[in-house]
């Protein structure tokens, strides 16, 4: 099964053929979260919960009467949703982490709800663990073979193929998500893959010690 995802909203100028899916609550009662961001910027309708709104779609996660929905209950407003997004394969979904918020669900949670949705929904990047198995990979050398620079963390894979990961020297990489890009020049559809932990470990190490090599040259220069 082939997913997209996305690692953040950098702004709300979307597409005409780009929606926003929120959670929401189910008489339309959207005053906090991606939910009062829908009805600002996306078209959401005071009274109207599940379902299509301008440039945005509803996913009801909080009950009428203010309770939380189930996990059962949140399900069967997504399938309706799955339904929806399939029947519109010229619309791309950007999916909010419903449920997460006000629900105080997890993403662990909500995301397998989401396990064999139309190709044309993108996913939050930390749902990844959630609706597919990352492919596991190790590399042989890595000290002498990880680059970096200034947008990204490369490891390589095979001829003209690499695993990369966005990265920035003010982030630490342990803090980062083990989720890895299967990169390559010629265009095709995006694999996600999972380094070895213990290599994981290790590579922050490497590239923590070269911070502070450069930092420390970077002074030895003034």
């Amino acid at each position: 099964m082939f997913y997209q995802y996305y690692e953040e909203i950098k702004d709300y100028n979307f597409a005409e053929n780009e929606i926003l899916v929120f959670g929401c609550h189910e008489l339309g009662k959207h005053r906090s979260g991606y939910a009062q961001i829908a009805l600002h910027s996306f078209g959401a309708k005071i009274g109207q919960g599940e379902g299509r709104q301008g440039q945005s779609y509803g996913i009801p996660t909080i009950r009428s009467d203010g309770e939380v929905l189930s996990i059962s209950e949140i399900q069967n407003y997504i399938e309706n949703f799955k339904v929806y997004a399939k029947n519109h394969k010229n619309l791309i979904f950007y999916m909010t982490e419903i449920g997460c918020g006000f629900a105080n669900y997890s993403s662990s949670q909500i995301a397998p709800l989401f396990k064999d949705s139309p190709v044309n929904i993108k996913f939050p990047i930390n749902f990844i663990h959630f609706v597919e198995d990352l492919t596991p990979f190790s590399i042989n050398d890595i000290e002498q073979v990880w680059k970096m620079d200034e947008t990204h963390i490369e490891l390589p894979l095979d001829h003209g193929v690499v695993a990369r990961m966005k990265f920035n020297d003010h982030e630490q990489l342990i803090n980062k998500l083990n989720i890895w890009e299967k990169y390559s020049s010629v265009k095709q559809n995006s694999q996600y893959l999972k380094l070895d932990d213990s290599q994981f470990a290790q590579l922050h190490h490497y590239v923590e010690k070269y911070k502070k090599e450069e930092a420390a040259l970077f002074e030895g220069l003034f």
